[in-house]
C-alpha cells in the first residue's frame, strides 16, 4: 500500500523561493564576463579620434616652432661669436706689428740724425719710418670694392709699419766687396745669428733666403761708426749645407754710402774686405681693408660668396696685411687674410709735442683721439714723412678702431652712431630692394613680407698700443 507524503504549506512556501534563488546567481555568473569583455574591447568614437588629432598637431607645431626659432637663435649668436673672434685675432696682429713699429729700423729716415745718408730713390727707402696712418686710405686705394662702407658713411683708413719683422736678429757680416758695380755684404756663416736662424728654419720658422729676400731694405752698421746706413737687397746667395758663404748682393742705386773726404760714416769706396759690422733686415707693410672677392690668392675659396642675394657676400670686404717693396708697390705672394668681414678701421695716436730742453725726452704728450669727424691733427702728425708737419717719429701710442660684421643680416632696424663715429649695425645694401645707403631706407611696413633683414650685427674692439721703440725719440 503505497503512502503518500503530503507536504506542509511552509516547507513549499520555503522550497519555491530556494529554487528561484539557485538558478538566479548562475544566469549572473553566466552573463556578467561576457558583457565585460564586450565593453573593453570598445573602441575610440569618432569625436575622440578629432580631438586626440588635433591636440596633437597642435603640441607638433609647437615643437616645431620652438625649434626652429633655437636653431635660428643658435645660428645668429654662432655668426655674432665668429664676427667677434676675428676682430680679436686681426687687431692682436695689428698690435703685435705695431709694437715692433721701428724696430732695428728709423722712426723717420728723413729726420734721423743716426741715419748716415739718405738715398734719392727709391721711392719706398725714403719713405720709411715707424707708421705712416693716410686718412680714408683704404677707401684711396680700394674705392670701388668698399661699397658697403661707403653705404653705411664710413671710410677706413689704412697704416704702413716699417720694422724689422722677419727676424730678430743682428747678422754679423765680414766684409764688403764691389762685384760689377754693385756692394756685396759677406755674412759670417759662423756667427751665432746664421747659426739661430738654420735651426729655426729646421722647424717653422724663415731660413736665410726667406728673410733676406729681393726688393727688401738692408740696415748696415760698419764697426766703429755710430750711423746707420741703408741699402736694398736684389738677391743672396747661399753656398753650402751648412753655409760656407752667405753673400748679400745690393742694388746700384741706392748701394751704400761711401767714406770719401772727411765724411765719418759709409764703406770704403770700391770696397774693402776691412768693413765689418752688422746687418738686419727692415720691412714695410700695409694694413688696408679691401675685398678679395674674385681675386686669384689663396683666400679665394674662403672668400666665394655663398648665397649673397641673402648675405650681401659679394660685398664683402676683409682686414689685410701686405709686405710693400723698394718702390712702394705691393708684393702679392706677402698677402696675408688677417680679419675676415671687417668694415672699418680708425686711428687716433699720442704724440709728443717738441720742447726746447734736449735733456727733456717728452716735455709733454698730447692725446689725439678717434672721434666721429675725423681729427685731422691725426693724419697731419702720422702721415708719411714727406708730407707738410709730418712727424711720425713723435708718436708714442696708436689707438686703434677694428669692426666686423656678422656673415648674414639678422636684424631690421639700425642703431644711432656713437660719439667716436662707432656703429652697432651695419646695413647690407641690396638685401631689401631700395635699402642702398643709410640715407635711402625703407619704412618697415614697406617691406616685402618675405625680405629678409637688411642689418648685421657689428663687433667692435679698441686698442692702445704703445710704441716702445719710438718712446725716446727726441728729435
Amino acid at each position: 500500500m503505497t503512502t503518500i507524503r503530503r507536504m506542509s504549506p511552509a516547507r513549499t512556501r520555503a522550497s519555491g523561493p530556494a529554487r528561484t534563488r539557485a538558478s538566479g546567481p548562475a544566469r549572473t555568473r553566466a552573463s556578467g564576463p561576457a558583457r565585460t569583455r564586450a565593453s573593453g574591447q570598445r573602441g575610440f568614437t569618432l569625436v575622440e579620434l578629432l580631438v586626440a588629432m588635433a591636440a596633437g598637431l597642435v603640441v607638433s607645431l609647437a615643437a616645431f616652432l620652438l625649434s626652429k626659432n633655437a636653431t635660428r637663435f643658435f645660428q645668429n649668436e654662432s655668426r655674432a661669436s665668429a664676427s667677434h673672434l676675428s676682430a680679436t685675432l686681426g687687431l692682436n696682429r695689428l698690435a703685435a706689428d705695431l709694437q715692433r713699429a721701428a724696430y732695428l729700423s728709423t722712426p723717420n729716415i728723413l729726420a734721423d740724425p743716426e741715419v748716415c745718408q739718405v738715398p734719392a730713390t727709391p721711392l719706398g727707402l725714403r719713405r720709411l719710418a715707424g707708421i705712416a696712418i693716410r686718412r680714408q686710405g683704404s677707401t684711396v686705394l680700394h674705392p670701388s670694392e668698399l661699397g658697403q662702407s661707403i653705404a653705411n658713411e664710413m671710410y677706413p683708413d689704412s697704416i704702413i709699419i716699417g720694422g724689422s719683422f722677419n727676424s730678430t736678429e743682428l747678422f754679423e757680416f765680414r766684409g764688403i766687396g764691389d762685384q760689377s758695380g754693385n756692394l756685396v755684404v759677406e755674412l759670417n756663416p759662423n756667427s751665432g745669428a746664421v747659426r739661430r736662424t738654420l735651426e729655426r728654419a729646421n722647424g717653422t720658422g724663415q731660413g736665410l733666403l726667406q728673410i733676406f729676400a729681393p726688393n727688401r731694405i738692408l740696415r748696415v752698421m760698419v764697426r766703429g761708426q755710430t750711423q746707420f746706413q741703408y741699402g736694398v737687397i736684389e738677391s743672396v746667395n747661399v753656398q753650402g749645407d751648412p753655409p760656407t758663404l752667405i753673400a748679400i748682393t745690393l742694388k746700384s742705386p741706392p748701394g751704400l754710402p761711401t767714406m770719401e773726404g772727411l765724411a765719418r760714416c759709409g764703406v770704403t769706396p770700391g770696397g774693402s774686405t776691412g768693413d765689418a759690422g752688422w746687418v738686419n733686415v727692415v720691412n714695410r707693410v700695409r694694413y688696408d681693408i679691401r675685398s678679395l672677392v674674385g681675386k686669384s690668392t689663396p683666400y679665394a675659396p674662403l672668400v666665394t660668396p655663398i648665397t649673397p642675394a641673402l648675405t650681401g657676400d659679394d660685398g664683402r670686404t676683409e682686414l689685410v696685411r701686405v709686405e710693400l717693396d723698394d718702390e712702394n708697390n705691393e708684393i702679392p705672394e706677402t698677402l696675408e687674410l688677417i680679419a675676415e668681414y671687417a668694415v672699418d678701421l680708425k686711428f687716433g695716436i699720442s704724440v709728443a709735442e717738441e720742447g726746447s730742453d734736449p735733456s727733456v725726452t717728452d716735455p709733454h704728450i698730447q692725446r689725439l683721439p678717434i672721434t666721429a669727424a675725423d681729427n685731422g691733427a691725426v693724419y697731419a702728425a702720422a702721415a708719411e714723412n714727406d708730407q707738410p708737419f709730418a712727424s711720425p717719429q713723435r708718436v708714442r701710442s696708436v689707438q686703434v678702431r677694428l669692426s666686423t660684421r656678422t656673415r648674414a643680416p639678422d636684424r631690421d632696424i639700425g642703431f644711432p652712431v656713437g660719439p667716436d663715429g662707432r656703429r652697432l649695425r651695419f646695413l647690407i645694401p641690396g638685401i631689401v630692394p631700395g635699402m642702398d645707403t643709410l640715407a635711402n631706407t625703407l619704412a618697415a611696413e614697406a617691406h616685402p613680407v618675405d625680405a629678409p633683414p637688411a642689418f648685421a650685427r657689428m663687433r667692435t674692439l679698441y686698442a692702445d698700443i704703445a710704441l716702445p721703440n719710438q718712446a725716446y725719440v727726441k728729435w
